[in-house]
């Protein structure tokens, strides 16, 4: 709408879930998280009757999730030191997050609104609960974001009425962390140590937690870091942060900074979930700004360098086995200390991973945890073969992921066990160059599901989608760099979605055979973006095209 209109806010509903634009799941305002990408959404109202007021800004910003899959992972002591001191930490300038990460719950904290209220009032009196209240109030009107619990403990931190509130403190969790609190006392696990790493003339330490709530970078500066990165702390060890304080990340989420008279202490081991229950072991794996999984490395690329700054970088690409689902990660040597620290056929547990477009990048933050030898029975799974394509490559599935494959399989439909094999990076795919196998008899492997066309998004690969052919163009040749090649486009529509896609030579050729109308199932396609950034289907030439009645 124009700059200046009047808005009729009577008809808006104005929590989180309301705007048409944000993903919806049905569980209220600020009570629980959203269970999708998050977004966020800046709306300027200019209200008719504003009574001498200033129209408001407000930010609705759905938070990120956090999953909790099975893993396996043996937790390990604390060690020798039972508590680090961290009095000699350099304080850093405090900074108002005034964004909810996650509004807290009463079952989370063990405690409400009303319970904070009641006991400010048996503790401090009357004039104290007052004071608080009216801060609240003032707290709201400068920025409506905050919700009245979020704004009840900042305001009762910065009084001072929550200094003596040790239980409350220690029960705080990590989702349930808001900015711009002061002593802050954490429980969680750890995920991964890195550091000192160098920040400009700084020295900076990052240590990974998670309570199952949550994931949280605890960072600590100067000789702080450098006992950090000394202490020995290993993932998986169960750990106290006391006396901290939050602030917000680069990335719009929070983090932990330890100040003078911090402390990181060993905990009990039944105080927070275990390791395995704190990592993702599903893939896609929601919204969140930093991801940690545990995965088997099953590919590994030769190194490529890139000039950046004046510096080269090296980066190799890497595949994936997370629980079956094959995913895409670079790995870039500045980020995990040289990219010979992976190695194939081994599980890791890899922090702090970037997604984007349907791959996984490693960051600054990223750790990796060398966790157990596995091998391609334990990584892939049954595998059956769909199509049996001797002189241009098979298409096969373990009922998460397609793969392709090279070497002497059985016909299709027969299912098998690889023993020996290794992934080779080709172009833009992965070929499995299949070593010995033995053959399952009896063994089911079901087809991965299709994507629905409406959950497309850009970057998807290998995946399987379905829909009837319309509108399709006359078969052509188009010149490329390799020569010319046959090209054919069409719409694939489900009913409720249509996409455009572009089929390439062999496919090409075989989607042209195929009356309009028809419904079919295309296997091992990807999702991208043509030159006008609308998106596409792409079906490759070894992707397979079967039809359906």
């Amino acid at each position: 709408m124009p700059a200046g209109d009047p808005v009729d806010v009577r008809r808006l509903n104005c929590d989180r879930n309301g705007h048409p634009r944000l993903p919806r799941d049905g569980l209220g305002d600020v009570s629980e998280p959203l269970r999708s990408r998050p977004y966020r959404l800046t709306v300027r109202l200019e209200v008719q009757d504003h009574h001498g007021q200033r129209p408001v800004h407000f930010a609705p910003t759905p938070e990120r999730l956090h999953l909790s899959q099975s893993a396996r992972i043996p937790s390990r002591p604390f060690g020798e030191r039972e508590c680090l001191n961290l009095g000699s930490a350099q304080r850093q300038p405090d900074r108002l997050n005034p964004h909810i990460r996650r509004s807290p719950k009463a079952a989370g904290l063990g405690v409400s609104f009303d319970a904070i209220v009641e006991r400010i009032r048996q503790r401090h009196g009357e004039d104290a609960v007052r004071r608080v209240l009216e801060g609240v109030e003032e707290a709201i009107k400068r920025d409506p974001r905050l919700t009245r619990f979020g704004a009840l403990l900042l305001v009762a931190n910065e009084l001072g009425y929550l200094r003596s509130e040790v239980g409350l403190r220690s029960s705080l969790r990590i989702g349930e962390l808001v900015g711009g609190l002061r002593s802050v006392s954490v429980v969680g696990r750890v995920l991964g140590v890195k550091g000192p790493l160098e920040r400009g003339t700084r020295r900076m330490a990052v240590l990974r937690i998670s309570d199952g709530t949550g994931s949280i970078d605890v960072v600590a500066w100067g000789s702080a870091a450098d006992l950090v990165s000394s202490s020995g702390l290993r993932a998986g060890q169960a750990v106290r942060v006391v006396g901290a304080r939050t602030r917000e990340a680069h990335d719009g989420g929070l983090e932990l900074h330890l100040d003078e008279g911090s402390r990181i202490e060993a905990a009990e081991h039944h105080e927070v979930p275990e390791l395995e229950e704190l990592v993702v072991r599903r893939f896609p794996a929601g919204a969140g700004k930093a991801l940690d999984l545990m995965a088997t490395v099953v590919g590994l690329s030769g190194e490529r360098t890139y000039a950046a700054s004046g510096k080269e970088l090296g980066v190799r690409d890497a595949l994936l086995s997370v629980d079956g689902a094959l995913v895409y990660l670079s790995v870039w040597s500045n980020h995990v200390e040289g990219t010979d620290a992976l190695e194939e056929w081994t599980d890791f547990l890899l922090t702090s991973l970037r997604q984007r477009d349907g791959e996984l990048s490693t960051t600054p933050r990223t750790c990796v945890t060398r966790l157990s030898p596995s091998g391609p029975e334990e990584a892939l799974g049954p595998l059956r073969v769909v199509t049996h394509r001797p002189d241009f490559g098979h298409l096969l599935t373990n009922g998460k992921s397609y793969l392709l494959a090279r070497g002497s399989v059985p016909g299709p439909g027969a299912v098998i066990s690889v023993r020996s094999c290794r992934f080779v990076r080709e172009g833009r795919h992965w070929w499995l160059e299949i070593g010995d196998y033995r053959e399952l008899q009896g063994a089911e492997v079901p087809e991965p599901e299709a994507v629905p066309l409406s959950d497309l998004r850009k970057g998807m690969r290998g995946i399987a989608v379905s829909g009837k052919i319309l509108n399709k163009s006359q078969l052509s040749e188009v010149r490329t760099s390799s020569g010319k090649v046959a090209t054919l486009a069409f719409w694939l529509s489900s009913g409720e979605r249509s996409v455009y896609c572009r089929a390439w030579r062999e496919a090409a050729e075989l989607i042209s055979s195929v009356p309009e109308g028809a419904w079919v199932r295309l296997r091992y396609v990807r999702v991208e973006t043509d030159r006008y950034g609308e998106m596409q289907v792409t079906v490759d030439p070894e992707s397979d095209v079967v039809t359906e009645s």
